[in-house]
């Protein structure tokens, strides 16, 4: 088969038998790259996939589920029902602790990933679900990558469905009948993808259609960050705002200036299209 530029097409089929293909020659490792070879589910179709295609070649590999206290609800319920034996882990400081002490967290900083998911697979070799098609920042990645940071004592990324598109996840899904997290919208829900609620790595309008959607979590935060610039007056953030959690939030929710910009000319519209 062939698409419309006349370049053979590979199948689901083919791209199943691939994947399977590096999970065996993963599995097969000896030592000490086999002992610490874990899975991460995130609740997302993604890594029920890969979950599904893992446990086809080797069900002693042990899948985690880092509960960052900010996913949408249902999620951990789902997990429980669907996948018993995924090891929950519960982080050391939920969310909105961690954004009273250090503020909300943005683009360019986000600290929550790695205290509240990434720190399941330091020192680890983990099957992942991440696809080159999701962002530019996961194309030219290899199979298994090495973690480069060094805070990762030397873990490895495993990514067995890399080049699989949209389409096949969701095609593998149904031939399989695996079961979804309920905050998807094909199943009735309002996410494309499942994360954080709130992500700043999300658009801006999929980000106020989560907080429509989870409005105890927009006041969480509200809350968090309120409560955070009580205690840190000499935060930048609380002298450019005065302290004013609302301000604040509408700078947070915006997403695309830097406080300095958005403070020095304030504003009472979220989206602020003037560009």
């Amino acid at each position: 088969m062939t698409d419309l530029f006349g370049n053979e097409e590979v199948t689901l089929e083919r791209k199943v038998e691939q994947s399977l293909r590096l999970i065996r020659s993963v599995c097969k490792m000896k030592g000490d790259f086999r002992d610490r070879l874990i899975g991460g589910m995130s609740g997302g179709k993604d890594s029920a996939v890969v979950y599904d295609l893992v446990m086809q070649v080797d069900n002693s590999v042990p899948f985690y589920y880092a509960n960052t206290t900010i996913d949408p609800p249902g999620t951990m319920k789902f997990i429980r029902e669907y996948y018993p034996n995924v090891e929950i882990l519960q982080p050391k400081k939920g969310y909105f602790t961690l954004v009273r002490e250090k503020g909300l967290p943005t683009r360019q900083a986000r600290y929550c990933c790695e205290l509240l998911k990434e720190y399941v697979g330091v020192g680890k070799n983990m099957f992942e679900g991440i696809r080159s098609e999701e962002s530019r920042n996961r194309e030219g990645r290899d199979y298994i990558q090495c973690d480069s940071r060094t805070a990762y004592k030397g873990g490895q990324h495993i990514y067995p469905i890399y080049d699989w598109t949209e389409r096949d996840v969701w095609e593998y899904i149904d031939k399989r009948g695996i079961k979804t997290n309920p905050n998807y919208k094909r199943n009735g829900g309002c996410m494309e993808r499942i994360g954080c609620v709130g992500c700043p790595l999300g658009g801006r309008y999929q980000r106020a259609l989560e907080f429509q959607h989870f409005p105890k979590y927009l006041e969480a935060n509200r809350l968090a960050i309120k409560h955070g610039m009580e205690n840190n007056p000499q935060w930048k953030l609380t002298q450019l705002s005065g302290g004013d959690a609302d301000a604040v939030m509408k700078w947070w929710l915006n997403g695309r200036k830097s406080m300095e910009e958005w403070f020095s000319k304030p504003t009472n519209t979220l989206f602020d299209d003037e560009e």
